[in-house]
């Protein structure tokens, strides 16, 4: 089949089992998964990526190349990183402003609509940071998304 409709997903795991002040753990991570582990609140993410013919293939890699890598890495669950019109704003190098209005439509009468929040999160509404995403680049409002890095504590 070659590469014909093989697709990069992005996966954004919570893991446990490694820790960011293992030297070892993060070069493996970083050199041989171009990934990035981060700890938050007492919590350890892990940003890698894989190819494959849909999510499913590309999940089920990544699990067994990690799995080999790390032998002591437990992944958790999926994290469906959850974001709000200021962390689209910062990722996507524009005013809060700006993203509220292409939130509520204002900006965005000739585009295709932005997605339906995932949830609220006390009065604010909260979207998958990937399904926010794919709108901005494709209507050209945005050249580069990005998330930032991780603040170490």
């Amino acid at each position: 089949m070659g590469d014909w409709g093989v697709m990069e997903y992005e996966f954004h795991f919570v893991v446990d089992g490694i820790d960011v002040d293992d030297d070892e753990a993060v070069a493996i991570v970083h050199d041989t998964f171009d990934g990035v582990l981060t700890r938050h609140r007492g919590r350890h993410f892990l940003d890698v990526s894989e190819s494959g013919v849909n999510a499913i293939d590309a999940a089920h890699r990544i699990v067994v190349r990690l799995r080999k890598s790390l032998p002591a890495l437990r992944l958790l669950r999926t994290d469906p990183d959850l974001v709000g019109v200021s962390d689209i704003a910062e990722r996507v190098e524009r005013s809060r402003q700006n993203v509220q209005q292409w939130v509520s439509g204002e900006r965005r009468q000739d585009k295709l609509p932005f997605p339906d929040p995932e949830g609220i999160t006390g009065r604010s509404p909260v979207w998958r940071w990937g399904t926010s995403t794919p709108g901005l680049r494709s209507s050209a409002r945005v050249t580069r998304c990005t998330r930032p890095p991780a603040k170490r504590p």
